[in-house]
């Protein structure tokens, strides 16, 4: 096992190689012929640092896509021998046909402190589906404060001990050693929605003669989730 194979956690986003080669001119005329050779135009910034316009494999790059499908692919562009740990600020995409046009790379130390948007995962099987209840996921993703090198693949969430019409918020998830979840205002995550049958409605609005009432009484109203942020 070499060197790469034993870095990075499984629980920790691993980065992607992408090749890169310095580009001499700028401006559409010069991103139309990257293009036609089948590369992709890019720019590299780095703080303190001028841009550097860069052609990338757009293959390569649409390998990478497919494989993660995640916003906040970490890449390692591979520059003059360098080999650079970047996060991506912006694509652009053709506007029919999607296929990226140009990207640009912000170079990070792995110490690096960046906020990301994370895939909240709930994890165990939460007490309330028992009786019949849903899983309900209020926010797929969450924001998060974490090392460049050190950002979660996903927020794990114990939902075990939720019970039908519990909330797990914001402010209850534990993130991993170093990450912080980020947020204005607290605000719900996860829930379990009771189960409702038309038959137990119907019981519940009958009248004691058996026959059903001409107008159900309406149920009480739900506890209403905070608002997003």
């Amino acid at each position: 096992m070499d060197d790469s194979d034993a870095g990075t956690p499984e629980s920790v986003l691993e980065a992607h190689i992408v090749t890169a080669s310095a580009r001499a001119s700028t401006g559409k005329g010069a991103a139309r012929k990257s293009r036609a050779t089948g590369s992709t135009p890019g720019v590299l910034y780095r703080a303190g640092e001028e841009a550097r316009p860069l052609n990338f494999n757009v293959a390569e790059l649409a390998g990478v896509y497919r494989k993660t499908g995640d916003p906040n692919t970490l890449l390692t562009v591979k520059l003059d021998g360098v080999d650079r740990l970047c996060l991506i600020r912006e694509i652009q995409r053709h506007p029919v046909s999607r296929v990226v046009e140009h990207i640009d790379f912000y170079e990070v130390s792995p110490d690096y402190v960046v906020q990301v948007d994370v895939a909240v995962n709930p994890v165990g099987r939460a007490a309330g589906t028992r009786a019949g209840g849903l899983l309900r996921v209020i926010k797929r993703t969450l924001s998060v404060k974490a090392p460049a090198g050190a950002i979660p693949r996903l927020l794990d969430v114990d939902v075990t001990n939720l019970e039908v019409g519990q909330f797990i918020r914001a402010s209850d998830i534990v993130p991993p050693a170093g990450v912080t979840v980020v947020f204005k205002r607290d605000f719900n995550v996860l829930t379990v929605e009771g189960k409702r049958t038309e038959r137990g409605e119907a019981a519940a609005a009958a009248p004691a003669g058996g026959k059903p009432a001409a107008a159900a009484a309406k149920p009480a109203a739900a506890a209403k989730p905070a608002p997003k942020k």
